[in-house]
Order: C-alpha cells, then sequence, then structure tokens
C-alpha cells in the first residue's frame, strides 16, 4: 500500500469510516431479521455476537455521526427500530459487551429511554449479563472460555454497574481473577496466558492491557500501575511490529484484519492513559496508527462486496471467525477503528498529520527484540527481528489443546506479505518433523527447556533446545522420550536459516524426516535441494538433510489460504533417516 500523502486520522473516520459505518448502519436498522450480506444471512445460528454488536454500532453511529444532524431523530427511530429486530436474539459474550457499551453511551447523552422503553431496558438487562459464561458459584470461573473472556467479563459487569443494574463489586472480583491468572503463570513478567499454563501467548496475550486500560478510562476509573506496566510492554512489541504498509500481528488465531486492529487498540489506550510513551515514540505510534487505519479501510474493505473481506479471493480466516459472521465483524472492526480515534482525539492529537519521516522512525527502532512471556514450567518467548521491509516474528510458545500443532503457532518464522500461516491446519509449516519406526511423527514444539539470543558480527540467532519432542498425533501436547534437539536460527540482511540437530537414545528409532513449507511466490524452478522462484517476495529456498522434494503449484484457495491471500507454491521435502542417532537437517530462504 504505501501511502503517498500522509493523512490525518480525522480524515479518514471523516471521508471513508463516517459513510462506511452510517450505510451500515440503515442496512441493518431497516432490512429486519431478513437482512442479508454477500449473500449470507446475517442473523443465522452462527453469528451468535451479531445482535449485540448491532445495537453497539447504531449506538455510535446516533451518538457520534447523526447527532446534530437533520437525521438525528430519523437515526433514533432506526436505532429503536435495530434495537426491537435483534433483541430476542441470542446474545453471547462479545455481543453483550457491545450492546451494553452502547446503551451506557445512550445513558450518558440522556437518549436511552428514546432507543429503548422501560420493557425493553429490563429485557436487555436480563440478556446481558456476564453470569451467562461465568461461574459464579465456582470461584467466578470462566465456563469453557479462554482467559481473554475475563476482560469481556469485567467491562459488562462494570457498565451493568454503571446503568444501575447491579450493585458495584462483581467487575472488581473479575478483573481481580484475571490479574491473578496473570500473575500466576506469567508472574512478573505480566503477560496473560490464554489457557491455564500451556503456555499460549499470542495476540490475545498483548492486547488484553490495551482493551482494560479503554474499559476503565471509559468508564472513569484509573489505570492501576500494574496495568500500564503492562501496557507498556505491549507498546514496545507492536512499535516494533510497525511497518510501511499498516500490518499487524502475524502469528497466532485471530490475525488478519483482527491482528491489525490489535497495535491500534493497545496504541490508542497507551496515549489517552498518558505518561506511557518517551522521545518521539508518540509520533511513530500515531504514524503507524494513521497506516493501519487506512489498511483496513482500504485493503481489508472490499468494495465490490461492500463488506470487510476476511474470507473471500483467496483469503481464509479462523473457523471460529467465519463468514456467517460478516455483519457483526464489519461492525466490530469499524467500532475497532474509531475508538482508537477516540482516544487520540480525547488527547487532542487526532487532527494532526502523520509525521513526513515516518520511514526513519522505523529505521530508528532495534533490529530485534526478544520477549520473555514466562519461564516456568517452560520458557515461552517471541523474537521479533526487522530487516529493511521486513519484520519476523517467531513465538516459542505452545498452543496448548487444539492449537499446538496448528500452522499458526508452531515455532517457525512469520512476516506479513513474506510469509503467513493457513488458519486451522496442520500441514507443518516450516518445522522439520520425525516420523519414527512406529509411526508416530514428533517434532520440536512445546518443550522447550532453554530459549537464547546470540549476536554474532553478521547475524542474529535465537537458540532453543528440548530434552523431549512433541507427539504431533494428539489433540493436546505429549511428549516423545528419547529424542534431544537443538534448534537455531539465523537472521542476516535477506536471509532466515533455521537449523536442527536431533539426538536418539537407544529406546528412539526413526525412519524419515519431512518438511513442508508455503509461499506466496510463483513460478518455482528446481534444481537439487533448491528452489528458484520467479514471482514474489521469497526469492529461494533450499534445505539440507533431505533428498527428496515434491513442488505443487496446484493449490487452492479453500485449503491453502491465509488471511492475506492465497499461497501460491507448497514444497514437500523427505529425507530417510534410519538408523541414524544423530540428525541434522536445516533450511534456509533469501527475501
Amino acid at each position: 500500500m504505501n501511502t503517498q500523502k500522509q493523512s490525518s486520522m480525522k480524515e479518514i473516520i471523516v471521508e471513508q469510516l463516517r459513510p462506511k459505518m452510517i450505510s451500515l448502519f440503515w442496512k441493518a436498522a431497516e432490512g429486519g431479521k431478513d437482512m442479508m450480506m454477500d449473500g449470507v444471512w446475517v442473523y443465522n445460528e452462527k453469528a451468535q455476537f451479531t445482535g449485540g454488536k448491532a445495537i453497539g454500532m447504531g449506538c455510535r453511529v446516533v451518538l457520534e455521526f447523526l447527532k446534530g444532524t437533520p437525521d438525528e431523530e430519523k437515526g433514533i427511530r432506526g436505532l429503536k427500530q435495530l434495537i426491537e429486530t435483534v433483541a430476542d436474539l441470542k446474545m453471547e459474550t462479545w455481543g453483550i459487551l457491545n450492546a451494553i457499551t452502547g446503551l451506557y453511551g445512550l445513558k450518558k447523552a440522556g437518549i436511552l429511554s428514546l432507543a429503548a422503553d422501560e420493557k425493553m431496558q429490563n429485557l436487555l438487562k436480563e440478556k446481558l449479563d456476564w453470569r451467562t459464561f461465568v461461574d459464579v458459584n465456582q470461584d467466578y470461573a470462566l465456563i469453557n472460555k479462554p482467559t481473554n473472556y475475563y476482560g469481556v467479563a469485567f467491562g459488562i459487569a462494570r457498565y451493568r454497574e454503571l446503568l444501575g443494574w447491579e450493585e458495584e463489586g462483581s467487575s472488581q472480583i473479575l478483573l481481580n481473577r484475571l490479574m491473578t491468572h496473570i500473575d500466576r503463570y506469567s508472574g512478573t513478567l505480566g503477560y496473560m496466558d490464554e489457557t491455564a499454563g500451556s503456555g499460549r501467548f499470542d495476540r490475545y496475550s498483548i492486547l488484553i492491557p490495551g482493551e482494560i486500560a479503554s474499559l476503565l478510562m471509559g468508564t472513569g476509573m484509573e489505570v492501576p500501575e500494574k496495568i500500564r506496566q503492562m501496557l507498556r510492554r505491549s507498546v514496545d512489541i507492536f512499535l516494533m511490529l510497525a511497518d510501511e504498509d499498516g500490518c499487524g500481528f502475524s502469528y497466532g488465531r485471530s490475525i488478519g484484519a483482527y491482528g491489525d486492529t490489535a497495535p491500534l487498540e493497545v496504541l490508542s489506550a497507551a496515549v489517552e492513559a498518558g505518561g506511557i510513551f518517551s522521545g518521539r515514540e508518540r509520533e511513530l505510534a500515531y504514524a503507524y496508527s494513521v497506516r493501519l487505519m487506512e489498511q483496513m479501510l482500504n485493503f481489508w474493505y472490499d468494495e465490490e462486496m461492500g463488506s470487510i473481506n476476511m474470507w473471500e479471493k483467496g483469503r481464509r480466516t479462523d473457523q471460529y471467525r467465519n463468514k456467517n459472521r460478516i455483519l457483526g465483524e464489519n461492525m466490530s472492526l469499524f467500532m475497532q477503528v474509531l475508538n482508537s480515534y477516540e482516544h487520540w482525539r480525547r488527547c487532542g492529537l487526532g487532527d494532526e498529520k502523520a509525521a513526513d519521516d515516518y520511514t526513519e522512525l522505523l529505521k530508528a527502532l532495534p533490529s530485534h527484540k526478544l520477549i520473555r512471556f514466562a519461564e516456568k514450567p517452560y520458557p515461552r518467548a517471541l523474537a521479533i527481528v526487522r530487516d529493511g521491509g521486513a519484520v519476523w516474528s517467531l513465538p516459542i510458545i505452545n498452543g496448548g489443546r487444539g492449537y499446538y500443532k496448528k500452522d499458526a503457532y508452531l515455532p517457525g518464522v512469520y512476516a506479513n506479505g513474506l510469509i503467513g500461516a493457513v488458519p486451522d491446519e496442520s500441514y507443518g509449516a516450516f518445522l522439520p518433523e520425525l516420523v519414527l519406526a512406529d509411526g508416530r511423527v514428533c517434532a520440536p514444539v512445546s518443550y522447550a527447556c532453554q530459549v537464547e539470543e546470540k549476536e554474532t558480527k553478521d547475524s542474529y540467532q535465537v537458540i532453543y533446545s528440548q530434552e523431549v519432542l512433541g507427539d504431533m498425533g494428539k489433540e493436546e501436547p505429549e511428549p516423545v522420550e528419547g529424542i534431544r534437539s537443538r534448534t537455531v536460527f539465523s537472521f542476516t540482511p535477506g536471509c532466515v536459516r533455521r537449523e536442527d540437530v536431533f539426538c536418539l537414545d537407544e529406546t528412539a528409532e526413526a525412519v524419515q524426516v519431512k518438511l513442508a513449507q508455503g509461499f506466496f511466490s510463483a513460478n518455482p524452478q528446481t534444481v537439487k535441494n533448491q528452489v528458484d522462484f520467479e514471482n514474489g517476495r521469497i526469492k529461494k529456498t533450499k534445505t539440507e538433510g533431505y533428498d527428496r522434494c515434491v513442488v505443487d503449484t496446484a493449490l487452492s484457495a479453500l485449503d491453502y489460504g491465509t488471511p492475506r491471500g492465497k499461497l501460491e507454491t507448497k514444497i514437500s521435502w523427505e529425507g530417510a533417516v534410519k538408523g541414524k542417532k544423530e540428525i541434522r537437517v536445516a533450511w534456509e530462504i533469501e527475501y
């Protein structure tokens, strides 16, 4: 994308976001329960958040864009109609939070009764309750939800308190549960494990302090020092991810469009919290945020579809965020952009142009950073490496049950536009796997016992070892004894290399080593252990320790779509290793 004209946030909101949100509001208000969007019935059984998000966005449009205009009264009537349309629909978690946030905004503006009469408010009071996914009788345990839902529950409880729907106290209990969880599984490092100690640190782990800080400030509360410290650490990560195009988080679940709004939310919360940025960081954060907003409205929004596109034209997202949620996802992403602008506006900064020397600000960032999420029972970390226009993420974590072997959670390298994971798939991308004599497949995942970094004259290295490997055939991680591994990632200008050494004891026998790689680059030419690409940012890949290579270019978007488009080339490598007690393999990519 690489923006030529430096924009202000206000220009983006007024010229691009405002008309899209107003148009979507009228469609929702007038469309009733039969509303369709790009061929999808929007209020389907799998769109469990959509009704609440419709209320939330409708409230924001009336309050932010129609207030004081000739359409204000019509807008309130449309909002009343929209609320009546969706009030009897199933509403869950995020939908509840969106709806109740909007209703509180109406109350503050003194127009809640115009959009929802007493009977409707009583109905909503019953439906919009955090207890639908928190078990009060089990020490406020979440009911089959990952940890970030404590943030959702906190927000709902806080707004219920402000609306007079319940006495104060529950919101603080829920916030305390979140902070206790962070302390237990991350300690002084201060990051949120999405699981109960498995080590799943992803987008949500970095985003949560921004979400909590926003909720606190939006409901008149101070941001505690501990959350401010967490917010500062998240700012460090997202500034390291800043690029020219406005791309954000690149591994784990909810990447793509939501990966791009994550830094928006954190950086904007940080600026309003105050005292977080130092030096010229605020200018960098603002200019990066402008590009993130432009990315959302120019890349993710598809004018032909009349919608955010996370599902079509080669794109794919996590299955839980499938196209059945199309209306809700449009509303969520639009509101995230608007919320971010509001944080900056309240600080008197939303009208300014992005810094002219943004490129120079990017060049001034460190070339690499290792972020440690947890130390026990296993070290969990994320390395971010900047090399020109490439921003690499290397997570050494454990996705836990259902996720540890998914491509988006593997200890590989991810860079927007260069290497992208296929959501929900387990192709083993860029991960060497051993096939054992008994048929099991194992790999160096989940059980890193050391994570180190090393700088040499020519490279930056990230090194980790494992005393056991992870069984890739299970639903959740299980150790495979008898095999140790040492992995070295080396980053040099224009090149990433991974080298693995496996040591097998007398109880273990491997028969084959295999590796899968997927690329956006096309028109491959193969010579022995090297594949060159005629088109694309990845120029070549080569391997060591493999004796067979199969190249596939007939990839379907259904099977090989990524959030940013379809992979064009898949390469499968295999090597015979029967009888070997030390196995050394490596791959290298040039870009």
